[in-house]
């Protein structure tokens, strides 16, 4: 007999002041929920960040920006009668959590820096495992970074001898760390020949592409990212790259990004760092070999299928769970999709 889909909620937000790696990961997710037959509603203060591919796929409910979340988004579950909800939240609040699981939602919460609030599933993101691995309740290392579908199966990549495009882009939020990078590479006669490609977060978020940076990582021979989503797109295409933490969250996986061989990483906190930068790019620019190594070690680490690894993990847990009861609910959350 053949199980019924599961209703599921994400609870994700996304623009130029917090980022887009909250929303770029959910939706990967949300694609491997959607083609293992799940059905996934949205709920979100900032409906327009949502990738409009998935959004034709799904059910899109705006969260009013005045709306108090702890008050509202347990009865909002369930008038929509979901089986859980996958939460990723810039900052998580603990007491919500334990309220929504009180009330008998499952949880799941996406993230690394949680606060210490529970879930029935936590899933990391990141290239090392944390060492708590083997609980049932958790997914970690690289084998569970969230990414769309035109990551996973790429080719191995072959590095140029010579880099002709360099990808400058330090992730979705406004930094002022972009403009001490473009006032450091200005500095440098070297870059004369090489095209730069440089992505600047925009004021006002719209949809964003489905597959993130795919078609520009792929094209560019070196890249200056920050740590944060973008460099686990970075690894799955085999792009060598300078990681720069822009945020303080980003520093631990900066770190592993260098001691696993994936790359190098650079402190813009730390001084003299744009005299740094320019040492470590003009010497990848004359390593072929080396680029080569953090390339191949990069796609060994990220094969582009945990969005699918962690949507089976959801699939076998909410099996088990019933769906809530009907709940009365103001228009605002439980109403007509936007």
């Amino acid at each position: 007999m053949t199980r019924p889909a599961a209703s599921l909620a994400i609870r994700a937000d996304g623009d130029s002041r917090i980022g887009l790696g909250h929303v770029m990961r959910c939706a990967a997710l949300a694609h491997a929920l959607l083609d293992a037959g799940h059905r996934v509603i949205w709920i979100s203060r900032t409906p327009q960040s949502i990738p409009a591919r998935l959004a034709a796929r799904i059910d899109i409910r705006n969260m009013p920006p005045d709306t108090v979340e702890a008050d509202s988004l347990v009865p909002a579950l369930a008038a929509l009668r979901v089986n859980g909800l996958i939460g990723d939240w810039q900052t998580t609040d603990p007491d919500l959590c334990r309220q929504l699981r009180q009330s008998g939602i499952w949880l799941a919460l996406i993230g690394n820096h949680l606060g210490g609030a529970e879930a029935d599933l936590l899933v990391h993101q990141g290239f090392g495992q944390t060492p708590a691995d083997d609980t049932a309740g958790i997914c970690s290392g690289s084998a569970h970074i969230l990414l769309p579908p035109g990551y996973a199966g790429l080719p191995a990549r072959t590095v140029k001898p010579q880099v002709k495009r360099l990808l400058i882009s330090l992730g979705g939020s406004e930094t002022t760390i972009l403009d001490r990078v473009l006032g450091a590479l200005a500095g440098m006669p070297r870059l004369a020949n090489v095209d730069l490609d440089i992505r600047r977060a925009a004021p006002r978020t719209t949809a964003l592409p489905e597959c993130g940076l795919l078609d520009a990582l792929s094209a560019a021979d070196l890249g200056i990212l920050a740590a944060g989503t973008t460099l686990h797109e970075a690894a799955a295409t085999g792009l060598a790259a300078i990681a720069l933490p822009i945020a303080a969250n980003q520093n631990g996986r900066a770190r592993q990004y260098q001691a696993l061989g994936l790359g190098l990483s650079l402190d813009p906190a730390e001084p003299g760092f744009e005299t740094r930068l320019q040492g470590i790019l003009g010497d990848l620019l004359d390593a072929a070999d080396r680029r080569q190594s953090f390339s191949a070690a990069g796609q060994a680490c990220v094969d582009g299928e945990g969005a699918a690894r962690v949507a089976a993990r959801i699939d076998a847990m909410i099996s088990r769970v019933p769906a809530q009861p009907d709940a009365s609910l103001s228009t605002a959350i439980a109403g007509p999709p936007s």
